[in-house]
């Protein structure tokens, strides 16, 4: 058993030490490319588990302590590199957010396609007949309210540190629950899309049918950046996970699902500061009395901001996984 266990498995040992060597003789993980990145990664975890398999079926002690060695060595390598507190975080949404978007952007533009598709026939079909909005869940004292040109955003005027820490609550839990439900690819997206999608087309179609576009996108605008952009991520991370386990490739599921669930988790963690942060604005800014034009400069300046921040040239973060 151990001629033959030790015969099918030696290619892998013998790559992961190269990896480990390389990375040891360099500067670290981030001497390696993204795709040897994956391959330490794969096979740290095959050499854990050939680790685990020897300890329970063979009596050769030296096989036993050499995979012991090498295991420990490349556990050491990589968690090592993720362990440096506070430089870590910063290095992370300073470089690793944002080329982990780039790289996984095609899953956030999918998410984005999915919203505008469902959006503009609600929109279209609101605007041919007001009663289309009973079936995109807009609640009818809304329709009134909006006929009769009454701004129903107006009470947050009353309760801006309350009202933010709601919001901020209210957009993180929407965030979670779009990556979540957006794991059972593309039927799970639709769903959690659905009524935010639907409500988005038909609220805008009755504003603009009865004059009340700009007096609502001027509320809206500051934040809406933001908060969308940040929704749209947290839908694709979860989009990614769905679809790789789908479609592993190559891979077995199991190692997809590690693999890209690792990746899903950081852009989730990328989007929380976003929600945050359009959370404070539509709390603190969007409800002040103030002339639309400041409104939509914020818009602007948060629009500007993250496309700089997300499409920055890449440094450290684009050898990351």
């Amino acid at each position: 058993m151990a001629e033959n266990f030790i015969e099918k498995r030696k290619a892998n040992w013998k790559r992961l030490e190269e990896l480990i060597d390389q990375a040891r003789t360099m500067r670290g993980l981030r001497s390696l490319s993204r795709d040897e990145v994956r391959e330490l990664a794969r096979s740290y975890r095959r050499a854990a588990s050939d680790l685990a398999i020897a300890r329970v079926e063979s009596r050769d002690q030296r096989l036993v302590s050499y995979l012991n060695n090498l295991v420990i060595r490349a556990h050491g390598m990589i968690y090592r590199t993720e362990s440096k507190g506070g430089r870590a975080i910063l290095n992370f949404y300073l470089y690793d957010f944002p080329a982990i978007f780039r790289r996984t952007f095609r899953y956030t533009l999918a998410v984005f396609l999915i919203f505008i598709a469902i959006a503009i026939p609600s929109f279209f079909a609101t605007w041919r007949n007001d009663d289309f909005a009973d079936f995109a869940y807009v609640p009818r004292p809304l329709v009134q309210k909006i006929k009769d040109h009454q701004a129903w955003w107006d009470d947050l005027n009353k309760m801006a540190p309350v009202g933010a820490a709601g919001i901020i609550t209210n957009n993180i839990s929407v965030g979670i629950l779009t990556f979540a439900l957006s794991i059972f690819p593309v039927v799970g997206t639709v769903n959690v899309l659905k009524t935010t999608a639907l409500q988005f087309g038909a609220i805008n179609a009755l504003v603009f049918k009865y004059g009340m576009g700009h007096t609502l996108w001027s509320f809206v605008a500051g934040h809406a950046v933001l908060e969308f952009t940040a929704i749209f991520i947290a839908g694709g991370a979860g989009l990614m996970i769905g679809l790789s386990v789908l479609a592993p490739g190559e891979r077995t599921r199991r190692e997809a699902l590690i693999e890209k669930g690792a990746v899903a988790i950081k852009l989730m963690a990328g989007c929380f500061p976003l929600f945050v942060i359009a959370g404070l604005i539509e709390g603190f800014i969007s409800p002040l009395p103030i002339h639309s034009g400041f409104r939509f400069a914020v818009s602007a300046a948060t629009a500007v901001a993250l496309a700089a921040y997300l499409l920055k040239p890449g440094r450290k973060a684009e050898t990351l996984a």
